[in-house]
């Protein structure tokens, strides 16, 4: 959503000179093992990706920053156990999945779902992948569903880079305990706080850790601070969720979330295990703040009502 925090793309070459600076290429030992590893499902992932891309600049002269704005959570304190909520006007039409519309749109802050040891469990995990790669920019992804990794310009599947490191597998059974544990909680909220039919609701993709820096952009993908809409990206997203894992202003300055309005913005500063929800249409248009200081790291888990586009829970 990630781009929500970074959106999952093929990191194209094309990016602005202005956003440009030399940076070092990639350990040869990676270079080397890069070419095999660029598998065809990294490809059709890349493909939606553009296409988000282009989303994102043709909605960008839509807005321009509201003069008004408000916090929604604030970093050094919770928001108490019912959560913060904002009701909106859904603006796109039902999915025509019974059970699994809203009867009003909006979004959703919780701190009490995730707790900051699971957050700092996520990191280490999100850390565990990155160091195979990691983008020459300012945004690394790792997308557990493809397996496609940030790697300098390019994406590479985590899964053939473990291996070649001799590895069966990147994640232990405890951390695959872990993320299904965050998921399952995030969706029984969706459900209880939207009213939904049980069961109706389900994982879809891309499911991603996001780790943003103050680098500059070599590419579009490093370029996450565009005003989007995720089903404007990604038509299979109902429910998007994010679970921030370290504090803003403790560990990053820049990089709060934003929810965009041309009247008035409605912002929620990231804290370790706070989780934000929100119905996934063009009523709830958001953009992540350049990062100026430190590193932010987070998880986008999107949901769907539609079957089609259910994925497993994923397992790298």
């Amino acid at each position: 959503t990630n781009r929500h925090q970074a959106v999952v793309s093929t990191q194209s070459t094309g990016a602005k000179k202005s956003a440009t600076k030399t940076v070092k290429e990639a350990p040869p030992s990676l270079d080397r093992k890069l070419e095999p590893v660029i598998s065809s499902p990294i490809r059709i992932f890349a493909t939606f990706l553009i296409a988000g891309i282009a989303i994102y600049y043709r909605l960008q002269p839509m807005w321009k920053a509201a003069e008004n704005s408000d916090v929604m959570a604030m970093w050094n304190s919770t928001v108490g156990t019912s959560g913060v909520v904002q009701e909106l006007k859904c603006t796109t039409k039902p999915s025509e999945f019974d059970g699994c519309d809203p009867v009003r749109c909006g979004r959703y802050v919780l701190d009490r779902l995730v707790s900051k040891e699971e957050a700092t469990q996520l990191i280490a995990m999100a850390e565990k992948g990155m160091k195979f790669g990691g983008s020459s920019g300012g945004a690394t992804i790792l997308d557990l569903n493809s397996g496609a990794l940030s790697v300098g310009n390019k994406f590479a599947d985590i899964r053939l880079l473990v291996k070649n490191e001799g590895m069966e597998q990147l994640f232990s059974y405890d951390e695959v305990k872990l993320f299904k544990s965050i998921k399952n909680r995030i969706q029984v909220e969706i459900e209880q706080k939207w009213k939904l039919t049980p069961g109706k609701l389900r994982l879809t993709k891309p499911v991603f850790f996001s780790r943003l820096t103050d680098k500059r952009a070599t590419t579009m993908n490093d370029e996450y601070w565009h005003v989007h809409s995720d089903t404007e990206q990604y038509d299979r997203f109902h429910y998007t969720s994010l679970v921030y894992l370290n504090t803003y202003t403790a560990d990053f300055e820049g990089g709060r979330f934003i929810f965009d309005s041309p009247t008035f913005n409605h912002t929620i500063h990231p804290r370790a295990g706070r989780v934000s929800v929100f119905t996934s249409g063009t009523e709830n248009p958001h953009h992540v703040e350049r990062v100026t200081r430190g590193t932010r790291y987070a998880i986008t888990i999107p949901f769907t009502c539609d079957p089609e586009f259910a994925i497993p829970d994923p397992v790298i």
